[in-house]
């Protein structure tokens, strides 16, 4: 069976990460690249008693960008074939199985494989909207693939595109807490970006952005069919887009102000 290497670019996930780590012992490498964090992550990742500690390397590294984090994690990886989980997935018992059935085929041919995501809300499984299906590139051979953008980043690559329909497991108890603090991280970023390619926003879109989001969302994709939920869900998009909005608007002003 062909090797395989896991990688994971983390920074502050001591919640989550021994689920992480616990759920890739069948690799024959784990590569952790850590953006110097400031929780128990380290300490974690790199007990000595720990089952996954003779096959997993421990690497710091300031934080570059999802992209370039990502590119420079392959960099790492000693197999040519390579699966990327966060910090707060975990790979399920039926994806290891698919994946190894994978490796030990004689005829596999080089691809990138998009995985199912298997999205929760308070420990609920989340069947509908916008958040399901959700299937990421996170299998392929490390030397013919390229991430590229910022925010939910992509690949570039010429290989031909497969999917794996068995499931990584996503954070089982997300909270509101939680999926604020990332819109907050995340909505910076895509306001910078569009800022930075000329995109303007205006009152109206600010005004129209959470309405339409949510019906986008709770109505068009189904959210409804989740239940309290899928509101609570489509709520939280809402505010997203519109924070999303307000920042591009905020960028828009701060430069001209300080703009001569």
């Amino acid at each position: 069976m062909r090797p395989i290497t896991a990688l994971l670019i983390v920074k502050n996930e001591a919640v989550f990460i021994e689920r992480a780590l616990n759920s890739l012992l069948w690799c024959d490498e784990i590569v952790v690249v850590d953006a110097f964090s400031t929780d128990a992550t380290l300490k974690l990742c790199t007990e000595p008693g720990a089952p996954w500690a003779s096959r997993l390397r421990f690497i710091q590294k300031e934080w570059l960008g999802f992209s370039k984090q990502r590119n420079f994690a392959l960099e790492q990886a000693k197999h040519e074939w390579a699966f990327f989980l966060d910090g707060d997935e975990s790979c399920s018992p039926a994806l290891k199985d698919r994946i190894q059935e994978l490796l030990r085929q004689n005829s596999l041919e080089p691809a990138q494989y998009k995985i199912h995501r298997q999205e929760f809300f308070l420990k609920k499984p989340i069947r509908h909207g916008i958040w399901n299906p959700s299937y990421h590139l996170r299998f392929f051979p490390k030397s013919q693939v390229q991430f590229i953008g910022d925010v939910h980043e992509g690949i570039e690559s010429k290989l031909p595109v497969k999917t794996i329909h068995e499931s990584i497991i996503h954070v089982e108890d997300l909270r509101i807490e939680r999926f604020l603090g990332k819109l907050n991280h995340y909505t910076t970023i895509q306001a910078q970006n569009d800022f930075d390619r000329g995109r303007k926003t205006s009152f109206w879109r600010i005004l129209v952005s959470f309405p339409a989001m949510f019906y986008k969302n709770y109505i068009y994709y189904g959210s409804y069919k989740d239940g309290k939920e899928g509101f609570i869900i489509s709520v939280l998009e809402g505010l997203s887009r519109t924070v999303r909005h307000l920042k591009i608007w905020q960028l828009h002003q701060i430069s001209r102000r300080n703009t001569p």
